[in-house]
């Protein structure tokens, strides 16, 4: 059985509002009508700001694809570091972590991110490694689960770790896949310690469920092209999430009687699981405050969740159902205790 002891988030310094990226990515469109609705998808966004390693996004879509992914690799190697000091537990179990679990889906390169983590964070070399790549929003649920098997079979701590930086694959594209993508993802990172023992834990972790949607293949996707990566991303991937869930994915408890960790992948997503299942404001509050302050960062943003549910008052509620979304489609979900 794993144990999360605690989370660290980290956010570049730069941001924009949405406001700010609509004056930047209308100035590239010439027709109207599209000017109108990308105005229209971000007023209904429920993002108020979005951080960026790089402001000047417009810029990047002229980068090659070589030159976008030597920027992934220094700015992502800067800020997950970031996110691994602000981990409230790092310093106590730096010297005890045999497992690192490196989850991104927004650059790739051997010796990879994590290498330069072990060596910049003076962590053991024969520390164990495991890379989670091209996964995309419900990753770090996936790094969970790994950790969580890894400290059942002996006693372990893993460091997860999780770092996206969206915004430089932002493309000038009006067509609607990219007016929607455009207007949701950001830049962030996040990490948790899991170990085998409570030991000053926040969570234990309880069970994982995960599930493809049949048919649902091309609602989204995320490929590699000479410009960057390349989204796909329907407007149908609500509908489609919301009529999937079942009693299976979540556990067969009573959503009235646990506390929720909905990734955030944008407002729409939010309201139909709530409408579904029900659920009060306050249930999602936690879930429609981190797309507010921060977009959707890929899969750090599902930590960033967790992390803040800490900060409320005492819940009434013993447990948490985590659950988040990608490619696939797919339904990625865990069950969670407080400690």
């Amino acid at each position: 059985m794993g144990y999360i002891i605690d989370i660290g988030t980290a956010v570049p310094e730069t941001f924009l509002s949405q406001d700010e990226f609509f004056q930047i990515y209308s100035a590239k469109i010439e027709d109207e009508d599209i000017r109108r609705k990308l105005r229209f998808l971000i007023k209904r966004s429920a993002i108020s700001k979005r951080h960026c390693v790089d402001p000047n996004i417009s810029a990047l879509t002229n980068l090659p694809l070589e030159q976008k992914l030597s920027k992934y690799h220094n700015s992502a190697v800067s800020l997950a570091k970031k996110a691994i000091i602000n981990n409230p537990a790092f310093e106590e179990n730096k010297d005890n972590i045999t497992d690192i679990v490196f989850i991104s889906c927004t650059g790739l390169q051997a010796p990879g991110v994590e290498i330069d983590l072990i060596e910049q964070l003076e962590l053991s070399s024969t520390i164990k490694r495991y890379n989670i790549t091209f996964m995309g929003c419900y990753a770090a649920l996936t790094g969970l689960r790994l950790a969580n098997e890894i400290c059942t079979s002996s006693n372990r701590c893993v460091l997860v770790v999780s770092v996206e930086l969206c915004t430089l694959h932002f493309q000038n594209k009006s067509n609607d896949d990219y007016l929607l993508s455009n207007s949701l993802f950001a830049d962030g990172a996040a990490s948790a310690i899991v170990k085998s023992v409570n030991h000053k834990a926040k969570y234990k972790l309880s069970d994982f469920e995960s599930r493809i949607i049949p048919q649902t293949k091309n609602e989204m996707s995320w490929k590699v092209s000479p410009s960057g990566f390349l989204m796909t991303l329907s407007s149908d991937v609500p509908k489609s999430i919301k009529e999937s869930l079942n009693k299976k994915y979540l556990f067969d408890r009573n959503p009235k009687l646990v506390d929720w960790a909905i990734h955030p992948g944008g407002k729409q997503i939010i309201d139909g699981i709530s409408s579904i299942l029900n659920l009060e404001d306050t249930d999602v509050e936690t879930s429609r405050a981190i797309l507010k302050s921060y977009g959707n960062m890929s899969s750090a943003t599902i930590l960033f969740v967790l992390k803040k549910l800490l900060d409320k008052p005492e819940s009434l509620n013993n447990e948490i159902i985590a659950c988040a979304f990608g490619p696939g489609l797919t339904l990625e979900s865990a069950l969670l205790e407080y400690v």
